[in-house]
């Protein structure tokens, strides 16, 4: 069983923990069509399963290629721990594709509508799930899930795993959870997560014998937690229907800044090239609205405030990936928390420090070497547009 299968494994094992997953921060398609099998139906019917593990949609193509992948997004079972699933079928495993590698990898899916086990032989059987318990949906809803992909060498083993918006979204489960200097037990911890921290997951590792995402965020960019500690969330979905800032130039990239939602999108002319969760200011110190351009960038800066125009004092020297857009408002990256997805700065726009650098660099003003840059008539600065 390779790496990533065992992986699979792993995180579907964090489904068992009692915190309840899959509602933070709202619920939308990609939540609350987890486990199910999607037909374009403005698309000549094409299948899409969108896995439990990340609440990403996996196209299923022909009938031999769904067979295969489903076979690895599959949570593998011993022969014991199978006859108890199908004596009761927890809601647990409702829309996992389970394996028996104890049974010559015999493999079964759980419906998600009424919990019975689907075999799944032969890529016939494969291509008559899809038809039997496939569910329609338009084109438009369904370039709300985000696309996940499998990469396989040419012996069909596979050696990595892609997602749409450069990783996916993840709560974790349980308090004093390390983060980690490498994906081992022992390596240096840089810290721990709490169950607010929510973290995107940038690639899957093994190493100890254990499964390990290594992930972005706020504090601990880049560090490795144990799977078994986060758990997929509703992922952050672009509008269906947007109206482009009349500011935006043909061509021309531009952030939409969903301060309700609490997501970023970074479009180029309407199409997504980025969606994210941020941290948009709290009650007391809202985030403002409206289009503006971004007249200053600076790759770090101290940001300092205080009551009245904050809620608290705080001092945060070298505040990485700069965006200002209207006055001392700005989108930034954060060090110093990871509650993206929740109502948290001071009316800026907190980012990762891995989407924000992203941001920074794939936008105006092109900053190049320099370490701060201005707008001008002919470097204009990106636009953002804020809104409920």
């Amino acid at each position: 069983m390779n790496s990533f299968k065992v992986s699979l494994i792993i995180a579907s094992l964090a489904l068992f923990l009692a915190v309840p997953a899959f509602a933070f921060p709202e619920d939308n398609l990609s939540s609350r069509l987890n486990g199910r099998i999607l037909l374009d139906v403005d698309n000549k019917g094409e299948a899409w399963y969108v896995y439990p593990g990340d609440f990403h949609r996996y196209y299923l193509g022909s009938p031999a290629d769904a067979y295969i992948l489903m076979r690895h997004l599959s949570l593998g079972v011993s022969n014991d721990n199978f006859t108890k699933i199908v004596s009761s079928t927890p809601d647990r495993f409702k829309g996992l594709i389970l394996l028996k590698p104890e049974d010559v990898g015999k493999a079964h899916y759980v419906n998600p509508v009424d919990k019975t086990l689907m075999y799944l032989a032969t890529s016939s059987d494969a291509f008559a799930l899809m038809r039997q318990v496939g569910l329609g949906i338009s084109g438009s809803d369904l370039k709300t899930i985000p696309v996940g992909k499998i990469i396989l060498n040419d012996a069909g083993q596979e050696i990595n795993r892609e997602w749409q918006y450069l990783g996916w979204w993840g709560k974790v489960n349980v308090n004093y959870v390390p983060a980690l200097s490498e994906p081992k037990t022992n390596a240096k911890r840089l810290g721990s997560f709490f169950v607010t921290s929510r973290v995107k997951v940038l690639a899957v590792k093994k190493g100890d014998g254990q499964i390990w995402y290594q992930v972005d965020g706020g504090r601990y960019p880049g560090a490795y937690v144990n799977s078994l500690f986060v758990s997929a969330i509703a992922q952050p979905a672009p509008e269906k229907n947007i109206t482009i800032p009349i500011k935006v130039k043909a061509g021309d990239y531009w952030v939409d800044v969903n301060i309700a939602k609490k997501t970023l999108a970074l479009y180029q002319n309407n199409q997504v090239v980025m969606m994210t969760y941020i941290a948009p200011g709290n009650r007391e110190t809202p985030t403002i609205v409206g289009s503006y351009n971004v007249w200053l960038k600076l790759k770090k800066t101290r940001m300092t405030g205080a009551p009245p125009i904050a809620t608290h004092v705080y001092d945060l020297p070298n505040a990485p990936w700069v965006m200002y857009y209207k006055g001392s408002y700005s989108i930034h990256g954060t060090y110093w928390h990871d509650e993206f997805g929740s109502q948290k700065s001071s009316g800026c726009t907190n980012m990762t420090q891995g989407d924000s650098k992203y941001l920074f660099y794939l936008t105006n003003p092109q900053i190049g070497n320099l370490e701060s840059l201005r707008s001008t008539v002919a470097n204009p600065g990106v636009v953002v547009n804020n809104h409920y």
